[in-house]
């Protein structure tokens, strides 16, 4: 068997945002290093990695407290854009700040991974890039 995983752009305007709601719900399998955001396959993410993450929305529902879900920049050498579990919501851009992409030789891609998954676990994440 397999996660039941989704992935739906909300929006994806040049020069604007990009914005993208991901879900799974884990039959105990769970993702490693699964790539959500194809950078070459959008309009306002660029593989150069000059893009930004200005906000995060995210509903993490697990068994055990020391699950979580890491989202990563990708490159040569990806780089852990941050960690998340429980419930919250981050707007960056209110005080003026943002996680900028140090992956070594970036390429813009966004990968995933569920720490401690087990079955009946699920995530609801948004992210939002400008």
């Amino acid at each position: 068997m397999a996660d039941t995983v989704t992935k739906q752009t909300i929006s994806d305007t040049t020069g604007i945002k990009y914005v993208v709601k991901l879900t799974n719900f884990s039959d105990g399998t769970g993702e490693t290093l699964v790539n959500k955001v194809d950078a070459s396959a959008l309009t306002f993410m660029t593989e150069d990695g000059e893009r930004k993450l200005a906000k995060v929305w995210y509903s993490i529902s697990t068994s055990n407290n020391r699950s979580a879900v890491e989202l990563m920049w990708a490159g040569a050498t990806n780089s852990t854009l941050a960690i998340i579990s429980g419930n919250g919501h981050w707007d960056l851009r209110t005080s003026g700040n943002s996680i900028s992409n140090n992956a070594t030789t970036p390429t813009g891609d966004i990968l995933l991974s569920t720490k401690n998954f087990a079955a009946g676990d699920n995530y609801t994440i948004l992210l939002e890039f400008r």
